[in-house]
């Protein structure tokens, strides 16, 4: 059996839900206090799969790329306008587009992209909602493993790798944010 270059190179998205799962642990390994949960992680992860496709990229390596830096420089990274300008000139290779994003000609409009009044957090959706209303709120077991997995990233020394929180963990921190709900309402 013999495999194309290009098969190869999208190796992992063949399985998408796999595919999440591993730039799901890279988003965790680079942002371990990251304050939300693993399911509203792999949305976001999905809609950065979509967002990467929409802009040409198709590489496992590259897609994955493109997701790990709306997490960490903007979800709408790509929408800054040299960015923007590189990534549709057709008349490069998309490859050498994304190579080049990464050059130090394309340092100010990373500063740009960076900057906290460029993010749009309304890019990690495939339709912006219109307001709150319509985006799902976490249910109190997702805001329980948020609070464990932050004290366990507080916990862990800097470079090991996060365990896995224990159902005692969970069910206490989910009894501490009920209470203190309750302590909210009075």
């Amino acid at each position: 059996m013999k495999f194309t270059r290009a098969q190869l190179d999208e190796w992992l998205q063949r399985d998408p839900e796999q595919f999440v799962e591993r730039v799901l642990e890279r988003v965790r390994e680079q942002h371990p206090t990251l304050r939300s949960t693993d399911d509203m992680l792999r949305d976001s992860i999905r809609a950065g799969v979509k967002r990467a496709r929409v802009n040409g990229l198709r590489s496992d390596r590259q897609v994955s790329e493109f997701i790990l830096i709306m997490f960490e420089v903007a979800p709408n990274f790509d929408q800054q306008k040299d960015i923007r300008q590189m990534l549709d000139d057709t008349s490069l290779p998309v490859e050498e587009r994304w190579e080049r994003l990464f050059t130090p000609a394309f340092d100010a409009a990373w500063d740009e992209a960076d900057q906290p009044g460029f993010l749009d957090a309304g890019a990690w959706f495939e339709t912006p909602p219109k307001d709150l209303s319509e985006v799902g709120l976490p249910s109190l077991e997702e805001w329980a493993e948020v609070v464990v997995l932050s004290r366990i990233a507080q916990q862990t020394p800097p470079g090991q790798p996060l365990r896995s929180p224990t159902l005692q963990e969970l069910y206490e921190a989910a009894v501490e944010i009920e209470q203190r709900v309750k302590a909210n309402k009075k």
